[in-house]
């Protein structure tokens, strides 16, 4: 896409060097946020960077990722991007091929891209969205992918309860527009803590007592859509009003309220300027 100019900042090695030719290449890809612990690569445990980099090794392409959104553990995704360089020229869809033959379980390339070399899966995304489920409770075959309530852990003594969307969904709406979220970050996050949501929406299941709490922008804070959703479903037991999130964003202070478990998070879909993801006009094979 002509104009488009992102930053480099990180992933892949040798990316800018003028002495070798690089091609630059996208992933999109789903995992089962179970199986791993989070995406960054980390000594003797399984991740989503050590099971993509070593599924590229093992089709010949030695690469270091960069990542639209660094999910933590037990987060899945259904549209996660990473993007790294290579020397060779590779058929987009021979790589996803070989990539998803090498992959473990758990985890699969839904699409591959050759892209321009201004391409970076972190700084060109325009946004993300994460969903997350929470049920009185989920269904069965939801269990591993929702938060299921009652529970003993998060809200001490509290029984069966409904959770209410509309009180969910007030509070959330706080949240959207630029605010500073620190109030609703992981402890020692210090600085850049300004962010954009531009939706907060609840949508609830006709079927089930199941709902999903809906969150976009162009980036989040480590912990924050956890904290928030932890907050709108204490919210959605009665147990605060809506205007506690608002309060705890003007108040700038620790977050001392509940950070609603990982696995029931979803990175659903993280998006691009329109075209970027598609081979440059006239660009080589």
């Amino acid at each position: 896409m002509r104009g488009v100019r992102c930053s480099r900042a990180e992933g892949g090695r040798g990316e800018l060097s003028t002495k070798v030719e690089r091609r630059f290449y996208a992933l999109r890809i789903a995992h089962d946020g179970g199986r791993f612990r989070g995406f960054q690569r980390q000594p003797g445990l399984p991740t989503v960077q050590a099971a993509v980099e070593d599924a590229l090794r093992s089709a010949g392409v030695r690469a270091t990722l960069a990542v639209a959104a660094r999910t933590d553990a037990g987060v899945h995704a259904l549209g996660q991007v990473v993007s790294f360089s290579a020397r060779a020229a590779l058929d987009p869809e021979a790589l996803r091929r070989a990539v998803n033959a090498a992959l473990p379980e758990g985890i699969l390339a839904l699409e591959a891209h050759r892209v321009g070399p201004s391409f970076h899966a972190r700084s060109c995304a325009l946004s993300r969205r994460y969903v997350y489920l929470v049920g009185t409770p989920p269904p069965e075959g939801l269990a591993p992918y929702a938060w299921g309530l009652p529970d003993e852990r998060a809200f001490p003594g509290l029984g069966p309860a409904a959770l209410d969307p509309d009180r969910m969904r007030a509070a959330l709406a706080f949240a959207v527009g630029e605010h500073d979220f620190v109030g609703f970050s992981r402890p020692g996050e210090q600085r850049g803590t300004v962010r954009t949501v531009t939706r907060a929406d609840v949508v609830s299941a006709s079927w089930a007592p199941l709902h999903a709490l809906v969150l976009e922008g162009r980036g989040f804070l480590r912990a924050m859509v956890r904290n928030l959703a932890g907050t709108a479903v204490a919210i959605g037991l009665g147990l605060a009003p809506p205007e506690l999130v608002r309060e705890l964003i003007a108040g700038r202070g620790r977050y001392r309220g509940v950070r609603a478990p990982g696995w029931g998070l979803t990175l659903a879909a993280v998006s691009y300027p329109p075209g970027l993801l598609l081979p440059p006009p006239g660009s080589p094979p």
